[in-house]
This record gives C-alpha cells, sequence and structure tokens, in this order.
C-alpha cells in the first residue's frame, strides 16, 4: 500500500512550516517505512496498521505545537500487485513510457 500524507500544523507562529516538518520527517524515518519527501506531502509504503500508526504519531507530535492540525492521506491499496518497492516501481513504469528519466 502507498499513501501520501500531508500534515499541516495551522495557528503556528511562522508561515514557515519546515520546522515543524522536521519532526513529521523524523517519525516517518523512525518509523522503517520506506517513504519519498516531496514538496506537498511524504509518500510512505508499507502495510495498513504501520501507515496508520505513523500517520497518528505525526498528526498527534504537531498538535504539540499547534491547536490545530490538518492531515490529509490519500491512499492507493492495489491487490492485484502485492508486495513492497511500488514506491520505486511506479515512477519507472512512467519513465519506461516516456523513455527518458522524470526530474525528482
Amino acid at each position: 500500500m502507498l499513501a501520501e500524507l500531508e500534515i499541516v500544523p495551522i495557528g503556528t507562529n511562522s508561515a514557515s512550516l519546515s520546522a515543524h516538518l522536521a519532526e513529521v520527517a523524523r517519525l516517518i524515518d523512525q518509523s522503517g517505512l520506506d517513504y519519498r519527501v516531496g514538496p506537498m506531502g511524504t509518500v510512505v509504503e508499507g502495510d495498513w496498521d504501520r501507515i496508520m500508526l505513523v500517520a497518528k504519531q505525526c498528526h498527534h507530535a504537531l498538535l504539540q505545537v499547534a491547536d490545530r492540525v490538518m492531515t490529509t492521506i490519500r491512499i492507493d491499496d492495489r491487490t492485484d500487485k502485492p508486495g513492497l518497492g511500488r514506491i520505486v516501481q511506479k515512477v519507472q513504469s512512467l519513465e519506461a513510457r516516456l523513455g527518458k528519466p522524470l526530474k525528482r
């Protein structure tokens, strides 16, 4: 399963979120899940329970620094292609169809 997590603290003292999102990145990294950080969210790969646990941990961590946190989770769950590695395979498949590497 792939899931994209977007976790945003609302009502902090700064327009910059990087200090708060560094804690989210640390928690995701410590989870042991494979992940890719993007400019608008982070994609993680794993099973339902582990993904939901890390999403909950990240959400609650930001509640320690903000009165409000908005968490958006987008899930891509395939039963016809079980196993891990889709976080890389999806991009490789697109690059193969285009015949060239994509910017990363």
